[in-house]
């Protein structure tokens, strides 16, 4: 899309990155500068990024955190929970709740490898459709990177993107019926 113009070449570069089988916003950089700044955005921690996920179970809590250290066991080729993992820690809040599972808004304060996967798993309420953590199986994982703010690279001014959530409060009868 951005060679088509007939301009100067453009190398986009991927800033972040989502899990497997997570679907929703991704930044990419036109060029190597605003690259540079948008990464140095995501290393101070100062972009938001919050997710919507639908897990199983009905989590009872209206709000918490979730701080569990998350490594790899190399044997396994696996990222999970580990005494001697790197820190690792989520916020959530709930937005709905059904009979056999529930729907929440997922803010990682860290970036580890799978880390709402393996944190919503360590609570009992693992992603509907991470089959790997102890989801059931869902033709798709619920997870969905919908909201991310930053500075741009150029103004400096604070920019939001968010997309409708592909699981709202409807799509809780829907995932109770399918998973009975």
């Amino acid at each position: 899309h951005l060679n088509r113009e007939g301009g100067p070449h453009v190398r986009p570069g991927l800033v972040h990155r989502l899990d497997k089988d997570t679907s929703g916003l991704l930044l990419i950089a036109k060029n190597t500068r605003v690259h540079g700044r948008l990464a140095r955005q995501f290393e101070k921690k100062t972009v938001e990024k919050k997710y919507i996920a639908l897990v199983e179970g009905t989590v009872a809590e209206r709000e918490g955190t979730i701080e569990a250290p998350i490594g790899r066991f190399i044997d396994k080729k696996y990222w999970g929970v580990m005494p001697e993992g790197r820190p690792a820690t989520t916020r959530f809040r709930l937005m709905g709740r059904g009979r056999r599972c529930s729907l929440l808004e997922l803010e990682p304060v860290t970036g580890r490898t799978n880390q709402l996967r393996i944190h919503c798993a360590e609570i009992g309420n693992p992603i509907i459709g991470d089959i790997e953590r102890g989801g059931r199986e869902f033709r798709r994982l619920c997870l969905q990177a919908y909201r991310l703010s930053f500075r741009h690279p150029g103004t400096n001014e604070a920019i939001t993107f968010e997309i409708p959530h592909e699981f709202g409060l409807d799509e809780l009868s829907t995932a109770e019926t399918d998973l009975e």
